[in-house]
């Protein structure tokens, strides 16, 4: 997989992507995108099988969310109401849970590859703070990453949303109608799902998730959602670029992060008596791709 950089002001027009692609954009918004491609895709191919076994997931000195708490935001009243009364429950299960367990190898008490000095955190189980219906301003059919990072402001400076710390992830769930643009790539056409934090640098973070609505059911939801969940856990900051750096955390040297590495495996989540379909996620520990069945508590 590679990285791709979205040259916005250049003009430059993002394509397909390849599964496994994700991509960032120079210094008008870092993100890093789910491809439509790694989320459809039903197992990996062949060469990324052989090519993980290679992997690592490198140390940049970057924080990494080690508390995580999880924030739903649904934007207005027209998102899926599948989404709506499910996703909760989802992510009150997901940050109490054994896929949560796996991840504390990718702590931070450690020197980066760069040199840089580590944040000496250690991933824990997190907790879910609940989900918040937002009557955005912007009410446009079609946002560009920068209106999403300004709702989210406002609305956390309007006291709409709970306050922002260096543990939140806000991820927000959009009807179908809304179409979102990350430089020129444009959701439910290049990309699923990505994260992001802002600003791009260390300190007062908003970290969010942008979760479109491409018609492909919950079980895809819960898909992307855990992908993102996850790269932003122990990813906070991208960077942009196909050449990791400071304030990123984990990732390979090219750029993938841990989810990338895994587009196509699936397992299941038992939270209760629910099952929720998540992807797996690449260990350090074993050079591949997780193996769960997962469960909460």
């Amino acid at each position: 997989m590679w990285l791709l950089r979205v040259l916005a002001l250049a003009g430059m027009v993002i394509g397909a992507l390849p599964a496994g692609a994700a991509a960032t954009t120079d210094g008008s918004g870092n993100y890093h995108l789910f491809p439509m491609s790694g989320l459809r895709a039903t197992q990996p191919g062949p060469e990324a099988r052989s090519r993980n076994a290679a992997r690592t997931e490198l140390y940049y000195g970057g924080p990494v969310l080690p508390k995580i708490k999880v924030v739903t935001v649904i934007w207005g009243n027209d998102v899926n109401k599948t989404t709506v009364n499910n996703i909760g429950p989802f992510f009150a299960g997901i940050v109490d849970s054994t896929f949560v367990d796996q991840l504390k190898q990718y702590s931070t008490n450690l020197t980066g590859v760069n040199g840089h000095a580590g944040t000496h955190q250690v991933i824990g189980r997190g907790t879910y703070k609940g989900q918040f219906k937002i009557t955005p301003a912007r009410k446009s059919a079609n946002l560009t990453d920068a209106s999403v990072q300004n709702e989210l402001k406002d609305q956390i400076a309007a006291k709409h949303l709970p306050a922002a710390d260096q543990n939140t992830l806000y991820m927000v769930y959009f009807p179908s109608s809304v179409t979102i643009t990350a430089g020129r790539a444009v959701s439910c056409r290049q990309f699923s799902a990505y994260h992001s934090a802002s600003p791009g640098t260390v300190g007062n973070n908003v970290f969010y998730g942008v979760m479109p609505d491409c018609h492909g059911g919950f079980v895809e939801q819960t898909v992307a959602s855990s992908h993102e969940f996850a790269e932003a856990l122990t990813d906070g900051i991208p960077t942009p670029g196909s050449h990791p750096a400071y304030p990123q955390a984990w990732n390979t040297s090219d750029g993938e992060e841990i989810a990338d590495l895994c587009e196509g495996t699936r397992a299941a989540l038992t939270v209760g008596a629910k099952r929720y379909t998540v992807q797996q996620v690449f260990l350090n520990t074993t050079k591949a791709c997780s193996k769960g069945g997962y469960h909460s508590p």
